[in-house]
């Protein structure tokens, strides 16, 4: 576009050059003939004359529009490319406040009977389908990241378990895949069950505390934490909270739905418990 502008006003320059040159010779020749002729010869180049100055005029305008266009340009470019390292520290600072408010949170974590090591982690996978519930972090044996290590996140709200770990990542199952287990306690009765995953729960986010007795205490809204007998991971990790209770198919027991108190939706940033020591 700037180019074709560029001979716009080329040709507009040769042509005034050329009319004004025609209108001189014109002037120059009639003049010898006489005077009539001499000032017919002025009348007649006259108009030339004042075309040829008008469209001078307009080249220096056109001259001068184009360098201010330019100059435009050059601005709005300069404003662009400051206004995107803007959005870009904006983005930053963002991404900074939310992991402060996260480590906040953990060091106001209360006493609950575990001395905990955490090591951060951020999710840099899912899974794309809805048959399983896995995250892949970037964290990995490096890192002392092993198979069988809990999952937290900021609230101490469990998000799963390792699953495998490689160098630098590693594999987590979220409390509501089907292949999650751990053992489980209600914490206001202390009622004892297993923790599982459920393929027919899953799509709605939800994992079971099953294998209850008919006479076992559990009621919706009781909140369930982890239950460890040996030293594989820590008990009184949050687990979840009671939605519904559910007798199940043999009517011999039945099973608590839970709602994760994590939010597995949209995890960013994770903590393994890579050690921990129980707390007498």
């Amino acid at each position: 576009m700037k180019r074709w502008k560029q001979r716009t006003w080329i040709k507009f320059t040769a042509v005034a050059l050329s009319l004004s040159l025609i209108a001189a010779a014109a002037a120059l020749v009639l003049s010898g003939t006489g005077v009539a002729w001499s000032g017919w010869a002025q009348a007649v180049s006259r108009p030339f004359s004042r075309l040829a100055a008008t469209v001078t005029g307009w080249v220096g305008q056109g001259a001068a529009y184009l360098q201010g266009v330019e100059a435009l340009q050059a601005e709005n470019a300069a404003l662009e490319e400051q206004v995107a390292q803007l959005q870009a520290a904006a983005r930053a600072g963002e991404l900074a406040q939310g992991e402060n408010a996260r480590l906040r949170a953990l060091l106001d974590w209360p006493e609950t009977g575990q001395d905990l090591t955490l090591t951060p982690a951020w999710v840099i996978a899912r899974t794309p389908d809805n048959w399983q519930g896995e995250v892949t972090i970037d964290q990995g044996t490096d890192q002392g990241v092993q198979p069988g290590q809990c999952v937290v996140d900021h609230c101490r709200a469990l998000v799963g378990q390792v699953k495998e770990a490689g160098e630098s990542w590693a594999t987590v199952t979220l409390v509501t895949d089907g292949a999650f287990q751990l053992a489980g306690q209600g914490s206001r009765w202390g009622t004892l069950g297993a923790l599982s995953g459920d393929l027919a729960l899953l799509p709605q986010g939800e994992l079971a505390f099953t294998c209850l007795t008919q006479a076992d205490p559990v009621q919706a809204g009781e909140e369930v934490v982890t239950f460890a007998a040996g030293e594989t991971y820590p008990s009184g990790l949050l687990v979840g909270t009671v939605d519904r209770v559910e007798t199940d198919p043999g009517g011999l027991t039945r099973s608590a739905i839970l709602t994760p108190a994590a939010d597995l939706a949209s995890l960013a940033q994770v903590f393994v418990v890579t050690a921990f020591e129980e707390v007498r």
